[in-house]
């Protein structure tokens, strides 16, 4: 009786989808003020799964999957222009007046820069990939205020349609891999973010003047050890993921969710 009183006063999410390991570490996670409670769902289309959602009376759902989180943002009326221009949620709102929908991840890149103290005021940044985390990316860095901005992608018309939209105070450039003009930009970069199959830039271009994102599902990638070898800042995937779920929980449940006990939890794993 004691615990169904207490998941009663308790804020159900949903975690949908993605990385097994993800979803069995958030399975059961709660604050410590017992605010919430995390429960893994199976991933089905959006219509079906909010109305499942509103049923069993969950707040809102973390959208992890990357189908899913693209299914969400064509599928839904309210949604974000994160969402719109980036095409996919990675957060689910369940508001009174209907399910509104949010992209997270370009502002928790943004976020852990600013919690390492990284100043993106006249910087140079390049962008590695063509995924929705490379999109999301330029998305932020130019709305942090990045002086230039390159895309590398696997054709120029990849790395145009990932510069596209970003905004227009910054100077941006879109590469081919391999191109001259893209490796000397990676030489000059003051922050370089590889997107999750984007290929490990050359090693040559790291150095202690860099801050490194490095989205590849691993705790510590081999470019990432170089770099840390040579003293650059560095972000690592289970970061990022940390600081977006903090931005998710924290639009559906409001001031209060704690971010050290996220960083712990994926770093613990």
């Amino acid at each position: 009786m004691l615990a169904r009183a207490i998941l009663t006063a308790m804020h159900l999410v949903a975690a949908v989808g993605g990385d097994p390991d993800l979803v069995h570490l958030l399975r059961g996670y709660r604050d410590l003020d017992q605010r919430f409670l995390v429960h893994p769902v199976a991933a089905i289309a959006t219509a079906p799964l909010v109305d499942a959602l509103r049923l069993l009376e969950f707040a809102g759902a973390l959208l992890l999957a990357p189908a899913l989180q693209r299914e969400a943002a064509r599928s839904l009326e309210r949604t974000s222009l994160d969402v719109r221009e980036v095409g996919a949620a990675d957060v689910l709102v369940l508001t009174p007046a209907g399910p509104v929908a949010d992209l997270q991840l370009g502002r928790a890149i943004g976020s852990v820069l600013r919690q390492r103290l990284w100043d993106p005021r006249g910087a140079r940044a390049v962008v590695v990939g063509a995924d929705l985390a490379a999109r999301a990316a330029a998305r932020e860095l130019g709305s942090l205020g990045v002086a230039h901005l390159t895309v590398l992608a696997g054709d120029r018309p990849e790395a145009d349609r990932v510069a596209d939209g970003v905004v227009a105070h910054t100077t941006v450039a879109a590469h081919a891999f391999g191109e001259a003009a893209a490796n000397a930009l990676l030489e000059r970069a003051d922050l370089i973010v590889r997107g999750v199959d984007a290929p490990e830039p050359s090693p040559h271009v790291l150095g202690p003047h860099l801050a490194v994102v490095d989205l590849q599902p691993a705790a510590v990638t081999p470019w990432r050890r170089q770099a840390i070898a040579v003293g650059a800042l560095t972000v690592g995937a289970r970061d990022v993921e940390a600081h977006r779920l903090h931005l998710a929980l924290t639009s559906i449940l409001g001031p209060g969710v704690a971010l050290e006990p996220l960083l712990a939890l994926l770093h613990g794993a």
